[in-house]
């Protein structure tokens, strides 16, 4: 399986030793690996850090896997879902089939299926559009690497810039919250009013100014002049 240095990964299982067996596998495969017990843990998860791909059991406690995808597709259909059970069900394989999952996995897991169907999550995730994202007539956005580019040169940004830019442009037909960005800009350290301008700021002297759009006590929004 090929490496990737880009993708992060949802893993939801409420048996520990599963889960760690499975992240103990992947953690070369992917950037970050985030893990949830339980499918409320899952979701508050998902909504903080916006990983690229979801692999949950179905059968969890208070609601199962199937549930919380479907509460994330309400509002999200392209972020890749793989679905791990331990039992063959008709109603379950259809729910899957409906929800636009990539792939239904019978425990225990063969590495060489899993191995496939991250593969498929990957080839998705590449072939859902142009990783190049135009911002202006002088910026472009590469989502695959997670650069911003000016003219093709790569212009450099801290690691709070980048992940600040990568949630506006992630969530780019909405405002992101102040919590939001607190959540997945600020995650290791507590965010202060200060330290969250100077991102902006800096941000904004290193692109264009027009970019980056504040709401007032709500959050950011990126404006895109495609």
């Amino acid at each position: 399986m090929k490496k990737s240095s880009h993708f992060t990964l949802l893993y939801v299982e409420d048996e520990a030793f599963i889960r760690q067996n499975a992240i103990l596998f992947l953690e070369d495969t992917f950037n970050e690996i985030y893990e949830a017990d339980n499918a409320f843990s899952a979701l508050e998860i998902y909504e903080e850090r916006k990983p690229d791909i979801i692999i949950t059991d179905i059968s969890m406690p208070k609601m199962n896997g199937l549930e919380m995808c479907e509460r994330i597709r309400k509002k999200d259909q392209k972020t890749p879902i793989i679905i791990t059970t331990a039992h063959t069900n008709t109603d379950y394989l259809l729910k899957a089939v409906e929800l636009q999952l990539v792939k239904y996995l019978l425990k225990p897991i063969d590495e060489d299926e899993l191995k496939e169907a991250i593969e498929l999550c990957f080839e998705r995730l590449q072939q859902s559009g142009s990783n190049i994202i135009r911002l202006n007539e002088d910026f472009n956005y590469d989502s695959f690497n997670h650069t911003l580019l000016k003219d093709d040169t790569v212009v450099k940004l801290t690691n709070r810039e980048s992940l600040f830019l990568k949630l506006l442009i992630k969530n780019r037909e909405r405002v992101c919250t102040y919590k939001e960005i607190e959540n997945y800009v600020f995650s290791d350290h507590g965010m202060s009013e200060d330290a969250l301008k100077t991102v902006v700021k800096n941000l904004r002297k290193k692109s264009d100014s027009s970019l980056i759009q504040n709401h007032s006590k709500i959050g950011y929004k990126i404006v895109i002049d495609a």
